[in-house]
């Protein structure tokens, strides 16, 4: 006979939150560990600090992207149909292995996470967005 689930054997909330950060998502956006997995790839800018705009692109409008990193600065710009996106941060690399494997699905500008919290974190301080035609 199964035995049933007494509450010491249910993991409370607090503990939930103490477990170790997802390396996947956070507040710079989401990777799916899964490669191919992502249809599409949203774009989430400030306007203000109560206001966010979002912008969507099928992954078959990425036509390209590169990535530069100089001193502390990294810059990602991607071709998406008729824009060009520009990231600034830290930690960018991750991103663009997420676009080589198909599995970024959302980046979003202005994370709050300090360096020091994780050694692979991810900080998206500026996202800007222009029309080339």
């Amino acid at each position: 006979m199964p035995k049933l689930k007494g509450p010491q054997d249910v993991p409370n909330e607090s503990t939930l939150l103490v477990s170790k950060p997802d390396p996947w998502s956070g507040p710079w956006g989401k990777i799916n560990p899964s490669p191919q997995s992502a249809q599409t790839l949203r774009l989430c800018k400030g306007v203000s600090s109560s206001a966010e705009e979002s912008f969507s692109y099928p992954y078959r409008n990425l036509a390209s992207w590169q990535w530069r990193r100089e001193l502390q600065r990294e810059e990602l710009k991607i071709e998406a149909g008729p824009d060009l996106i520009t990231i600034r941060g830290k930690g960018l690399i991750r991103l663009v292995d997420a676009l080589d494997t198909g599995a970024l699905e959302t980046v979003r500008e202005g994370s709050s996470v300090t360096a020091s919290s994780l050694e692979n974190t991810i900080m998206v301080e500026s996202l800007t967005i222009e029309k080339t035609k």
